[in-house]
């Protein structure tokens, strides 16, 4: 919703004084320049019908100052104010008769700065963070489309209730689902890899210059995991998932390759075994398949994967990036001292603990769900489908208690107060008035709920600046 325009503002004027705005001495209103007393002057009364949209009124003085300053106010300290070079004299009355819309909107500005998010919202942001995850259905999609149908066929048995493969896949085995949707995952990677690439990370497999022999690889792994699900053996599939990973995870790309030749990969291969893939770098494939199975198994029921699902470590990710979000807050109070400052950090920490807490909790409850969800449509659809509701349906989870935390929190924490001082800051000078103008107009754009005070204070506001 923008400022109201010039006639708007007077027919509201007219039909809250029931036809008497601008002849009654005591309404003030647009025509007799927001001012009561005498009308006798001629002269004003002609300024008054002029409908100046500087809304001046007698001796063309500004409306914030007739009839307040017996001594008439000096028209240069205004014009220093509008070009934003001088400190705001709040003695002075050609500024306190602004004082009253620039608390209006700071605080209206202030009510506002909270980001808000919808419910729908929130889950796409989710959906969103899913193929953030996995960047090659973003760069490769006809790749990664046309790799499904092959992947399809080759866990066809999971449609299947009477197949061991079937049986693994609906969780009639503990952990199965996960297993088998896993190993769905990895094989549809090493089918992607066997068509051409940008080759930025990874090389295509089927590139003659690629550091491993892909087709052999691709070859062995293929024949090792249809073996495997033909067996409905959960250790077997385990054991050629993480074969296939070990291919899929290689970043055989020009970059990899270049950061290798200028001897720069070393701190980038050290998180990748600390933190990222330890067990690419385990050598005993059948003790990784093993954990991978025991892992799996432990996560059936809603407890169960409630404490084993729980993503604390994208959690505290979004906890970082509140007090990233909020950086310029903290700097801005401790600008006004130290108490504010450490009051603004412990806003921000509860916020931040809401929003890891959230995630994680989100997270587990979107993983259990999505492991039926999955299980369900991959029987009634397609193995891949199953495998992608599952895949996003933790992080939707996620995201979603991440947004409803944080609207517990925000309410805990209260208004932050270093956007306090920055509206206190900015209603200090001319300069900063106008800033503040310009961002609560921008707020006000669109908002159904504003209200008429604070569409006043803008349109005064505006007009003492001279803002169309």
């Amino acid at each position: 919703m923008g400022i109201p325009s010039i006639n708007s503002l007077a027919n509201m004027e007219y039909m809250l004084y029931g036809g008497n705005s601008g002849f009654n001495t005591n309404c003030p209103s647009y025509l007799n320049g927001y001012v009561g007393g005498s009308m006798s002057n001629y002269a004003n009364y002609q300024n008054m019908f002029g409908f100046n949209p500087n809304f001046k009124g007698y001796n063309n003085q500004d409306i914030f100052t007739l009839q307040n300053d017996a001594t008439r106010v000096d028209k240069s300290n205004a014009e220093r104010a509008a070009n934003g070079s001088q400190q705001v004299d709040w003695s002075n009355p050609q500024f306190k008769g602004l004082s009253d819309d620039l608390n209006e909107l700071g605080d209206y500005y202030i009510k506002n700065s909270a980001p808000s998010e919808s419910f729908m919202g929130a889950a796409v942001g989710g959906a969103a963070f899913g193929l953030m995850n996995n960047p090659r259905m973003i760069v490769h999609p006809i790749n990664s489309l046309t790799s499904t149908k092959a992947v399809n066929e080759m866990f066809k048995a999971v449609k299947d209730d009477k197949t061991l493969l079937g049986q693994l896949w609906r969780n009639e085995s503990k952990g199965g689902y996960e297993i088998v949707s896993n190993a769905y995952s990895r094989m549809h990677k090493l089918e992607s890899l066997m068509k051409p690439k940008l080759g930025l990370f990874r090389r295509s497999l089927i590139n003659p210059d690629n550091t491993i022999n892909g087709k052999a690889e691709y070859d062995r792994i293929t024949k090792g995991m249809k073996a495997a699900l033909a067996s409905g053996d959960a250790k077997q599939i385990a054991y050629w998932t993480e074969e296939a990973k070990r291919v899929t995870n290689a970043f055989t790309g020009r970059i990899p390759q270049f950061m290798r030749w200028a001897n720069i990969d070393k701190p980038f291969v050290w998180l990748r075994k600390k933190f990222i893939n330890p067990t690419h770098y385990e050598a005993d494939i059948a003790k990784v398949a093993d954990k991978a199975v025991t892992d799996a198994g432990a996560k059936t029921t809603f407890k169960e994967f409630m404490k084993h699902s729980c993503g604390i470590g994208n959690g505290l990710l979004f906890a970082g990036m509140e007090f990233a979000m909020d950086f310029s807050k903290i700097k801005t109070a401790f600008s006004k001292d130290t108490s504010t400052g450490m009051q603004q950090v412990g806003q921000t920490a509860i916020k931040g603990a809401g929003s890891a807490i959230g995630w994680a909790v989100g997270e587990g409850i979107g993983a259990w769900a999505g492991a039926k969800l999955g299980a369900a449509a991959g029987t009634a659809i397609a193995p891949g489908v199953g495998t992608a509701i599952g895949a996003v349906a933790g992080l939707i989870g996620g995201s979603i208690g991440c947004w409803l935390m944080g609207k517990i929190t925000h309410k805990i924490a209260g208004q932050d107060v270093g956007t306090k001082v920055e509206v206190d800051n900015m209603k200090r000078t001319a300069q900063g008035q106008q800033q503040l103008l310009q961002l609560t107009a921008q707020q006000a754009n669109g908002d159904k709920k504003i209200t008429p005070r604070t569409l006043q204070a803008l349109q005064n506001v505006a007009s003492f600046y001279g803002v169309g």
